[in-house]
């Protein structure tokens, strides 16, 4: 796969507002902002190009250093998307607290995967290694993985709890199970002294 071939992620025209043009000669995109707003730059981010990483985490798709994507990101050959907090609108701690140095930034999947494909490609033509031990280093449980929440499975009591099937999660299990316990009890004869507040609010 050639430069020229490489799948940059785009953006629309109508979302450059939130996340800028790119750099000169690269595909670094820029976005200033208070701390506020980052959280949704960040969701919106991954709501248009997919999940992303930070540069440190760019190593999990491809075998390269952090100084090795830098060095991508800064030629133009991957995207990377920053955000400058350039101040704070409120605080919850009741003091105002330092900003960040550096901007958040992040790098999409997709590309460090196509990356990642480049790399291999070029160590098979090199003869360093095999399409059949490429094949061999991906886990077995890679494939099952992907469909592991499919509704129609039966969810274990965990799941249950922990909220994989989207009820709401442990709180609200552990909320449900009390009421149906306490539901229980005023249904025994005398009651008791829970009895009084059998489907009231818990707190």
């Amino acid at each position: 796969m050639s430069t020229d071939d490489f799948q940059y992620v785009k953006i629309p025209e109508g979302l450059k507002h939130i996340f800028g043009t790119p750099d000169a000669g690269t595909h670094i995109y820029r976005r200033d902002g208070p701390q506020e707003e980052s959280s949704a730059w960040f969701d919106a981010l991954c709501e248009v190009v997919g999940p992303t990483v930070s540069p440190g985490g760019a190593g999990m798709y491809c075998p390269v250093s952090r100084a090795a994507v830098h060095k991508r990101v800064k030629e133009g050959k991957l995207t990377m998307f920053l955000f400058h907090v350039t101040h704070r609108r409120t605080t919850l701690f009741g003091q105002n607290k330092i900003l960040r140095e550096t901007p958040y930034g992040y790098i999409p999947v997709s590309e460090l995967q196509a990356w990642r494909k480049e790399l291999e490609e070029r160590a098979v033509k090199q003869g360093n290694i095999t399409v059949e031990d490429l094949a061999g280093s991906r886990p077995d449980w890679e494939g099952d993985f992907l469909s592991w929440k499919n509704k129609n499975e039966r969810l274990s009591l965990v799941d249950e709890l922990i909220g994989v099937d989207g009820d709401g999660g442990l709180a609200e299990a552990i909320k449900n199970a009390i009421v149906a316990k306490l539901r229980g009890r005023g249904n025994n004869k005398g009651g008791g002294p829970l009895s009084p507040r059998i489907g009231g609010p818990l707190v």
